[in-house]
């Protein structure tokens, strides 16, 4: 559940919570019947309040089918071996591509996507080149590296490894001048 349901389920919580509080004062007698009709009446005929019950019901479509959502079973990578199954998950592959690449000279930044396809693991690597790098030479360094690691430290080898290479650093440091 995403930070905006979090809070939509708190705010539609408190809401509730207070409604509750009125339907046991009702159950109890400690609210005078009059202003509940008082109200009821009020609202008949109002537009506002069916925006608000509308508004009411769409949440509660919304956070009712959240819960519902199931997370599924992360993606994994399986070795089978004589004491049981080992499962890698596709975010360790990505943090170890990540890591990878940042360690090339004349990479910047490096944003990575690591899916799976019928031939195996496809990586995908955006990055950010320095200006003085040769841009080639940088993303073969990358693709080598990449493949090699991910061969040696997690036992797969990849299917493809794409780079874009999105921006060429333009780091102009202001130097001061006396």
């Amino acid at each position: 559940m995403g930070i905006i349901d979090r809070i939509i389920l708190s705010v539609y919580t408190f809401v509730l919570a207070f409604l509750s509080l009125g339907v046991v004062l009702l159950g109890l007698s400690l609210l005078p019947l009059e202003w509940v009709w008082t109200s009821v009446i009020y609202i008949y005929g109002q537009w506002e309040a069916a925006l608000v019950a509308a508004v009411f019901l769409m949440v509660s479509v919304r956070l009712l089918l959240a819960g519902l959502r199931s997370r599924g079973e992360r993606e994994t990578i399986v070795h089978h071996s004589d004491m049981g199954d080992i499962h890698i998950s596709l975010d360790a592959v990505k943090n170890l591509v990540e890591k990878t690449a940042r360690h090339v000279r004349g990479v910047r930044g490096v944003k990575v996507r690591v899916s799976h396809t019928g031939q195996g693991l496809a990586v995908f690597i955006r990055t950010v080149i320095s200006p003085e790098s040769n841009v080639p030479d940088v993303s073969a360094q990358i693709q080598e590296r990449v493949y090699a690691y991910a061969k040696n430290t997690v036992g797969v080898e990849l299917a493809d490894v794409k780079i874009l290479v999105e921006n060429i650093a333009n780091d102009f440091k202001k130097q001061r001048v006396e």
